[in-house]
């Protein structure tokens, strides 16, 4: 594997790791974040909620899990994030309450959101990739704007071309749902984290720039 290597992830397409979650967005921190900047400190921990009146949460949490509020990560997932180049992304403190919104589960865990956002993917060197733009039933109609990922992603079925990283280690590609992307070191850090499973990373086919 060679230092430039870039890799991708589906993780956010595992519905297995989804769980059912809610928020109240008019509280400070959710109108922060709504305006696409990170919370104040002063608005933290954020608060999370159960979606049903029955959930108790008594099972054990992934070290990642999706649902209302985003993408939240384990203390010790969030250890290996924070030792690199996360751009624009952020991650806060957070709690989960039931459903009636005063009982608090003793969980620890944190939000990761404000991904840094780049567009990278090259489909027409791309294999597999799943998409209809709306045109669809039009003969010839054109690509979709936003890709989803093969239904099974193998190492080169991602092409992109990168540019301009400048040591960036993490983000996302708005034309692709769903995928996130990772350096190198990030990836080999993860993987020594024993967190190779639950990202499933393959190699991106990387495109030169001239």
């Amino acid at each position: 594997m060679a230092e430039d290597d870039i890799w991708v992830s589906n993780v956010l397409n595992n519905s297995n790791l989804v769980i059912g979650t809610d928020i109240d967005r008019e509280e400070p921190a959710w109108v922060t974040i709504g305006k696409g900047e990170k919370p104040a400190q002063a608005d933290l921990p954020i608060r999370i909620y159960a979606m049903y009146k029955d959930q108790t949460f008594t099972k054990k949490f992934p070290d990642l899990f999706d649902g209302g509020g985003g993408t939240k990560i384990s203390p010790p997932l969030e250890a290996i994030f924070r030792k690199f180049n996360l751009g624009s992304s952020w991650i806060c403190p957070a709690q989960l309450f039931l459903y009636d919104r005063m009982t608090l589960v003793d969980h620890t865990f944190s939000i990761f959101a404000g991904w840094e956002t780049l567009q990278f993917l090259v489909p027409e060197e791309s294999e597999g990739l799943r998409g209809y733009p709306v045109t669809r039933q039009q003969p010839n109609p054109p690509p979709p704007d936003v890709w989803g990922v093969p239904w099974e992603l193998k190492d080169g079925d991602i092409a992109i071309a990168p540019r301009d990283l400048d040591g960036l280690d993490f983000w996302y590609d708005s034309r692709l749902r769903g995928a996130v992307f990772f350096s190198d070191p990030l990836k080999q850090s993860l993987c020594d984290g024993g967190y190779c499973r639950l990202f499933k990373f393959r190699k991106c086919k990387v495109i030169a720039v001239h």
